[in-house]
């Protein structure tokens, strides 16, 4: 599942009358404990009163004078990395949640980031599977063709059994950077999906990603490992000629993809240890 702004926004939506006075939305502010409140005419959203306009403005000015009226509003379903882009293109600090046209949350730049450290690898610096199914669903919105990479260590299990998870740890970080400086910014995406698990979702065509996949496995062989550890991956692609699936669920698609290329690499790896 992609995460949602419907789940990390202030649900309970302290409101104000463009007609009340900037100390009344003062007093709401601070016994709320909130640094914004937007503003309610008529059952509709006419504005945005914040505490930086409260600073700016008298208290017995009235509301609908201080108050932001070009208000930037997302939808439920509006995912956080989506949310992220409006904050940072408006060069703002709050987003209001509607449904059916009306206001049913807020959501703060301070909310966003916190939510968003969850969806980065502590270990590696790397997003996590969340985001590339996230960005896979964009570019298939699109209509850009994609490609997901699986990559699995092998034998990673035993490699953190007979040295310890302290180097296991380095050579996951160092797997990481070659796969950093491995991939194009402009057209590939990479995520640790899970333990020694990796993928790249690439915009490029299937031929290029088997290219890629190639480099990375020999970029990984030339490396010198620490107690000189010899690493390898199993591999599997899938995607391509997605224009096919304009009219059917993306999400369903974007799983569907991440399933068969996880299922190529396993398929792989058994190939390894019966051969």
């Amino acid at each position: 599942m992609i995460t949602t702004v419907k789940e990390i926004m202030t649900e309970k939506l302290v409101t104000i009358s463009p007609e009340n006075s900037v100390r009344k939305a003062i007093g709401l502010m601070e016994h709320y404990k909130i640094n914004c409140l937007p503003v309610i005419e008529n059952n509709q959203l006419v504005g945005l009163i914040t505490s930086r306009d409260v600073r700016l403005n008298h208290p017995n000015r009235l509301v609908a004078d201080a108050m932001s009226r070009n208000v930037i509003t997302i939808p439920l379903n509006c995912t956080l990395w989506e949310a992220e882009k409006l904050l940072n293109q408006y060069k703002i600090e709050h987003l209001v949640v509607i449904e059916n046209n009306k206001p049913a949350g807020v959501i703060t730049k301070t909310q966003l980031y916190i939510e968003l450290g969850k969806y980065t690898d502590s270990l590696t610096g790397l997003n996590t599977a969340d985001f590339l199914r996230y960005k896979a669903l964009e570019l298939l919105q699109k209509e850009n063709e994609i490609c997901i990479i699986f990559l699995d260590l092998d034998k990673f299990g035993e490699i953190n059994k007979r040295f310890g998870h302290i180097i296991g740890d380095k050579i996951l970080c160092g797997v990481a950077q070659i796969l950093i400086n491995s991939i194009d910014a402009k057209t590939d995406y990479l995520c640790r999906y899970a333990g020694d698990e990796f993928s790249i979702l690439t915009t490029e065509p299937f031929n290029s990603a088997v290219k890629l996949t190639d480099q990375i496995s020999n970029a990984l062989k030339a490396e010198n490992w620490p107690n000189k550890i010899k690493i390898t991956l199993s591999s599997g692609i899938a995607g391509g000629q997605r224009n096919t699936c304009r009219n059917k669920n993306l999400i369903k698609v974007v799983n569907n993809l991440i399933n068969t290329a996880s299922l190529a690499s396993t398929k792989a790896k058994l190939e390894k240890v019966t051969s």
